[in-house]
């Protein structure tokens, strides 16, 4: 998926305010260690169909379905960037 200068923006702001949080550093340990086990747990077999379900459902998708995606996208987008607005005006 290519994102646009603001939805990298956006997200960058998003990971910004993340990291500035006390408990981030505890959290992103725990959540690489969850992912970590995950990955040893799965088979090359479940790993090679999910690669492959993911690459029919990429070729599937109808141009509505895209157009739709890249509106709740947008809309996701604007409701971030007002969330990080105003937790960078609570400090």
């Amino acid at each position: 998926m290519m994102w646009n200068k603001e939805q990298k923006d956006i997200w960058e702001d998003i990971k910004g305010a993340w990291k500035e949080q006390p408990e981030s550093e505890k959290i992103n340990i725990q959540v690489s260690n969850l992912i970590e086990e995950f990955k040893s747990k799965i088979s090359q077999f479940e790993k090679d169909s999910i690669h492959k379900d993911v690459a029919f459902i990429t070729t599937s998708v109808s141009q509505f379905e895209k157009n739709s995606i890249k509106r709740d996208l947008n809309f996701f987008s604007t409701w971030v960037k007002k969330v990080t607005s105003k937790l960078k005006k609570k400090k």
